[in-house]
């Protein structure tokens, strides 16, 4: 073999060992699983009661640790013809969990569980509890991601964005309060009232218990992600997400949710 033959089969060994990196197929379809990893924080303003002069003020409830739920569903990848750009569209259902907390301070006469630990009835403004609320609230949604990716590193990662539309099932919220109604002695009040540890799940999803807390049906999020695949069958990714259109219908509640996924997911041949 001559000096040309030998410079033309190396080319063409290079040229396969670059093409194997490259998906062999322009449509790829694939199942996917995984664990969602959500934090948040969630300013609810002050509400009126049904006692003039009255209300419930302002909650800001922190965040309260991460919290883990789950990622199932299927895919399909659209390749175009340089194997560089693709599009991937999905089908996910979804479980989301929100931790939170809050520390508030109303008159007993906000709520009327409160008002019922009492021997008496007082005039609002007499009398405050403090409260303290945890909470877990979950959504289990159907996610739809349309999501732009590239090819970057001589294929080795696939970098995306895009946008996903979520049409929620399911949203509870499990919240355990617990605190004192506090002391006054101008009025011969003198000790505090212990208020137990109590728990309750509220449908976030009617609009009769969730009350200004109602989640919405359908909203969307952005989202962008990183990804691998340490085998030709295999891919695993890591993504984050904000739910940018909001997840509650009153638009007066603020704050912010975030939600990473970590996911592994097999091509079919």
């Amino acid at each position: 073999m001559n000096k040309k033959s030998y410079i033309l089969a190396g080319f063409l060994l290079a040229s396969g060992a670059a093409t194997a990196q490259l998906p062999t197929r322009l449509t790829e379809f694939g199942l996917k699983g995984g664990v969602t990893f959500v934090h948040g924080y969630t300013t609810i303003p002050a509400q009126p009661t049904s006692i003039v002069g009255v209300q419930v003020p302002q909650l800001e409830n922190k965040n309260n640790g991460i919290g883990t739920g789950y990622s199932a569903g299927a895919f399909v990848r659209f390749n175009k013809y340089n194997r560089k750009g693709y599009v991937q569209i999905e089908l996910t259902y979804n479980r989301y969990l929100l931790k939170q907390k809050t520390n508030v301070t109303l008159d007993v006469n906000a709520n009327p569980a409160l008002a019922a630990r009492l021997p008496l009835s007082f005039a609002p403004g007499l009398l405050n509890a403090t409260v303290d609320v945890t909470s877990e609230s979950s959504i289990e949604s159907f996610d739809i991601p349309v999501l732009f990716g590239r090819r970057l590193l001589n294929n080795k990662l696939r970098a995306y964005i895009g946008p996903t539309l979520l049409f929620v099932n399911k949203s509870e919220a499990m919240r355990s309060t617990q605190g004192q109604i506090n002391p006054n002695t101008a009025i011969g009040f003198s000790q505090a009232v212990p208020i137990p540890a109590t728990t309750e799940t509220t449908n976030l999803l009617s609009p009769r218990e969730a009350s200004n807390l109602q989640v919405k049906r359908v909203t969307w999020a952005l989202e962008a992600g990183l990804g691998i695949s340490p085998l030709p069958f295999l891919d695993v990714d890591i993504r984050y997400a904000v739910p940018a259109g909001g997840v509650y219908k009153d638009t007066n509640i603020k704050g912010y949710l975030g939600i990473a996924t970590l996911t592994a997911g097999i091509k079919l041949p």
